[in-house]
């Protein structure tokens, strides 16, 4: 059977803007969305063997979808030059590579595609339909017509046929039409039933069919407005196009033609892939020839490659440039030279633009990003920043870039040169108490189980299960995680003595040794605050990590004479953000109200009056509250609080039904996902989930997790960083920069170290400050606690 090859051209090109570097041709006009295209066609077109070949545009008049519908694709933003230049020119792309295209006003490429599709499948040919998103999935005819659709930024695609239709989205590529139009598309601001999401709607069509014969009473009162998203999303497959497949035949690839276009765009990783025989992949996120190590010429500006710098120049106003200037501004500190800014620290700024990676070293960025080696370290500095300068501005980052990861510098600077001191007597007791329980517990253990390596999963596995027969519960491998063996515990003896070895093994190992092996010599520890470790945006405290220092470990970590340790605590911040973002308005009214916000949700899905609910209902109110911000399924709630799975399942389906803004919103966000390959906060500040559409449950499930909890954590994270920069900035107006320190980041609080002399007047200015740092949808709360040691903190 012969293969007929439909290109949806406006979704790839967008796609390929979105998701490559603006690099430009010699001549200077934009070319990224361009090189992605071409790219992928080379990819494809030598790699598969097509028949015939078409492609489809959008017209730029208004289509008979604005007819019906004024606010269709009303949200999104208007298209920039630099993308409808590029539009105009992959016509001429086409036509170098063969390729036929097609348009109609008033109609969108989609609906072409549908029409060539129809008008061809009953033809002895194979359809293969190219295109960035999924509104093709409707036009899925068992193997006869398929879609091929982009996985990650222009490089993997993923072919859908009616099974793998069904697999992802739980009904049949007929009802997808019914699906969407009950879904909507936030992407084209095409309104679906309010609270219906994916999972109902499939639910819906698996039960009726088809959405004229759905019961239910919220799509009966929605009835008007799923009939028009229906018709909006229903593609046209009768435009006569006069079209025939001899017309479409697609006779290979001039590779002569395509080289001197190619050249003339620059595209000199292009122009080398031609004539080559191997299978070679399109770049991903960046492209091959997104730089070329020059940089823009830019006025006033200090290289900084090894921090040896004249005062004048660092304490001027050019913006200083370079590789981890945290590190450079600490040393400069230490020979009395203050860097002044503005700052541009191209590892910050290579990680916000994607911080999927895990090596942002400068060699790392150089490959990455420059895609050829530089060997002069200024000159490479050099292109990054220009590369990097552009792409933050497309990306809509600069903001993020600008007011809070470059201000942050010096404040992280000084933290770690100021430390946090340590209670050497309290170390060396609590040490040797821990030891000498880890000795017993071992020695306990041993008589139950014999000698073995506790440390090791597999040996204990074996006591435990193979020597001391312990049932496992029916698992063909038994798990030695705590969790698991929680459940055995009643079995034998030894699992509870495990438990408790582990909990001071790890008290040892994670704390108290790194602690007295990296604590300096007056007595302080000096954590490294880490800014590209975590993709939320948030802060990582390394070598040690001073973020999830125990309870009972705390007392250890003291202020020094005349000062008191201050910890600021924002009250539920993560919980008022997404009662923010989300607009859920009874989760909005309970923070205005200044209710127990865990308490409200414990009524709620326990359907009892606030005054009934228990200290062990309001536990389960916690954990559903900070499980739903994490996107935690039932399964993970049913072993965290103890209920049956079934339980679980009708708390948290009980918890949307009283919040349902939420249970919107992290659908939007999913949505958003799927349609752009990123997830953005309010800020701007972004993550990539090109992985969305892998074909693979537990993938999916958990990428799904990631994007429903970024907009809310990288917020958080950005609301931290904001408080650490403002408050810093008092301190340093204010003059009390020997009197105010700032200590510690935690997630969700700051500790201080405050002269006791101006305790008064300090911390509750600070408080102000981080009330009034951000504006939410609620307002922001945050507690004062003060002590000698961090552990026995009071309320102020």
């Amino acid at each position: 059977m012969k293969t007929l090859f439909l290109i949806d051209a406006n979704a790839l090109i967008h796609r390929a803007y979105h998701a490559l570097p603006p690099f430009t041709t010699p001549q200077g006009k934009p070319s990224g969305a361009l090189y992605g295209l071409g790219s992928l066609l080379l990819k494809l077109l030598r790699e598969q063997k097509f028949d015939y070949i078409a492609a489809a545009f959008d017209r730029p008049e208004k289509t008979f979808r604005d007819e019906m519908f004024e606010e269709y694709k009303a949200t999104r933003p208007a298209a920039p030059n630099e993308l409808i230049s590029q539009i105009k020119e992959s016509y001429q792309l086409l036509e170098k590579f063969g390729i036929r295209s097609f348009e109609m006003a008033g109609f969108e490429a989609d609906d072409i595609v549908a029409s060539l599709a129809e008008k061809f499948k009953s033809e002895d040919v194979k359809i293969i339909i190219l295109t960035g998103d999924l509104d093709a999935l409707q036009l899925v005819d068992k193997d006869r017509v398929v879609v091929m659709t982009l996985k990650k930024g222009v490089s993997e695609t993923m072919i859908y046929d009616d099974k793998a239709v069904l697999g992802r989205f739980g009904v049949r590529p007929e009802q997808m039409i019914d699906y969407k139009a009950l879904v909507g598309d936030q992407s084209d601001n095409i309104p679906g039933v309010p609270g219906v999401g994916p999972k109902t709607a499939a639910k819906l069509l698996q039960e009726f069919g088809s959405l004229e014969k759905v019961k239910s009473d919220k799509v009966s009162e929605y009835r008007k407005q799923v009939s028009l998203a229906k018709q909006l999303v229903t593609l046209k497959r009768d435009l006569d196009l006069g079209a025939d497949l001899n017309g479409l035949i697609f006779r290979g690839l001039a590779e002569d033609k395509l080289k001197t276009y190619f050249s003339e765009f620059g595209f000199k990783s292009l122009v080398a892939r031609l004539g080559k025989n191997k299978k070679e992949d399109a770049p991903s996120l960046f492209a091959e020839d997104s730089v070329t190590g020059e940089t823009d010429a830019v006025e006033d500006v200090a290289f900084l490659d090894n921090g040896s710098l004249k005062k004048s120049v660092a304490e001027s106003e050019k913006t200083k440039i370079g590789f981890e200037l945290k590190e450079t501004i600490k040393l400069l500190h230490r020979k009395k030279i203050e860097l002044h800014p503005p700052f541009f620290d191209v590892k910050i700024a290579g990680w916000l633009i994607d911080s999927s990676g895990n090596d942002f070293s400068f060699e790392a960025l150089v490959r990455r990003f420059l895609k050829r080696e530089l060997k002069d370290r200024k000159e490479a500095i050099g292109a990054l920043h220009s590369f990097f300068s552009r792409k933050l501005k497309e990306y809509g980052l600069e903001k993020v870039f600008e007011e809070i990861e470059m201000p942050l510098l010096p404040v992280l600077a000084r933290m770690e040169e100021r430390g946090i001191l340590i209670n050497r007597k309290f170390l060396k007791k609590k040490s040797g108490e821990i030891k000498k329980k880890i000795d017993k517990l071992v020695s306990e253990i041993y008589k139950l189980g014999g000698v073995f390596n506790l440390n090791s999963p597999k040996q204990m596995a074996e006591a435990l299960f193979h020597k001391l027969k312990i049932d496992p519960g029916g698992r063909s491998k038994p798990s030695t995680e705590a969790w698991y063996l929680e459940t055995l515990s009643s079995q034998h003896p030894i699992i509870g003595l495990i438990l408790e070895y582990r909990e001071l093994f790890k008290l040892k190992s994670t704390y108290l040794e790194p602690v007295e092996s990296l604590m300096d010599k007056d007595g302080r520890l000096r954590t490294n605050f880490n800014q590209t470790r975590a993709s939320t945006g948030r802060l990582i405290s390394e070598n040690p990590n001073l973020q999830n220092i125990p309870e009972e470990l705390r007392e250890m970590f003291v202020a020094e004479d005349d000062h008191i340790l201050v910890d600021l605590d924002y009250s539920q911040l993560e919980l008022r953000i997404l009662a923010s973002v989300s607009g859920d308005e009874k989760m909005q009214e309970a923070f205005f109200d200044n209710l127990d916000i865990h308490k409200l949700t414990a009524a709620q899905v326990y359907n009892v009056p606030l005054e009934k609910v228990t200290s062990e209902m309001r536990k389960l109110g916690k954990t559903l509250n900070f499980g739903v911000v994490y996107g935690m399924g039932a399964r993970a709630f049913a072993r965290q609080t103890g209920v049956s799975f079934e339980e679980a399942e009708k708390f948290i389906e009980e918890y949307f039904n009283d919040f349902p803004r939420v249970r919107e919103w992290q659908e939007e966000i999913k949505q958003q996902a799927r349609t752009f390959g990123y997830v953005a906060n309010l800020n701007g500040r972004r993550r990539w989930f090109l992985g969305m559409a892998l074909n693979n449950p537990r993938l999916q499930a958990e990428a799904e997790r990631a994007a429903i909890n970024m907009p809310v954590q990288s917020l958080n994270a950005d609301i931290i960083k904001l408080a650490m920069i403002e408050v810093s900035r008092m301190i340093e107006e204010k003059r009390l920069s020997k009197k105010v320190y700032v200590l510690l980041s935690i997630h969700d609080e700051l500790l201080f170290e405050i002269k006791e002399d101006i305790l008064n007047e300090a911390a509750p200015v600070i408080r102000d400050l981080m009330e009034k740092i951000y504006k939410l949808q609620v307002p922001l709360k945050a507690g004062i606690k003060t002590g000698r040691n961090w552990r026995e903190t009071k309320a102020f």
